[in-house]
């Protein structure tokens, strides 16, 4: 069944206000972050990102119509989300109402969680600015990484760049965040050009790979 004038409006006007919500909060981090007394992460939990506790909102708006008005009221809630049992899986972000489910989702690439090197810090911030393009664009968003090879005007050998990007689910660039140079790594099967961390097989043949060990 296809949502209803109405639900559109609500859907819509929620995201604006959360997103407004979210730019609130990234503005008293940078504000309590050189004001002496308070944690890094001040007002949020200390633990955000990572937080297995829901930080949530009160949204209300009046949306006056040509004989009416009506109130409306919500609860938005950010929540944070990882199976730790299973390191294969993503970290996610969901921001959700209480009444029209999932409003935002942001994912972030297991590699780049567990990868010590990686030039991408998870901070409480940068997790908020990735929740606001998602609203902004209404879409899902992924954080994830790609390897392209740099030729040389010289003559030497190629080098091996990995990019860091934000996308949407559709495959949508929404923004470049980082990039490094990376050594070579190759899937021992077919060849094909290989992220600088695990796994050791493209995802093609990672079964056979896994099996093998």
């Amino acid at each position: 069944m296809n949502p209803t004038a109405e639900q559109l409006m609500i859907a819509k006007r929620l995201r604006d206000l959360s997103a407004s919500w979210i730019r609130t909060i990234r503005q008293s981090l940078q504000l309590f972050s050189v004001v002496p007394g308070f944690h890094p992460n001040y007002p949020l939990p200390l633990d955000f990102p990572f937080s297995n506790t829901p930080i949530q909102e009160k949204v209300h708006w009046f949306e006056e119509g040509s004989s009416d008005s009506a109130r409306y009221k919500f609860n938005v809630y950010l929540e944070y989300h990882l199976d730790r049992a299973l390191n294969s899986f993503p970290a996610i972000w969901i921001l959700r109402s209480s009444d029209i489910s999932i409003l935002g989702r942001v994912e972030v690439d297991y590699r780049i969680l567990h990868d010590t090197e990686s030039p991408i810090r998870l901070t409480a911030d940068f997790v908020l600015e990735m929740m606001e393009q998602s609203l902004h664009f209404e879409q899902p968003l992924r954080l994830s990484s790609r390897t392209i090879t740099n030729s040389s005007d010289r003559g030497g050998a190629p080098t091996i760049s990995e990019i860091f990007e934000l996308r949407a689910f559709s495959g949508v660039l929404i923004m470049e965040v980082a990039r490094r140079l990376v050594k070579v790594r190759n899937c021992a099967t077919c060849g094909e050009l290989l992220p600088p961390t695990e796994p050791h097989a493209c995802m093609a043949h990672l079964s056979d790979a896994t099996s093998s060990t």
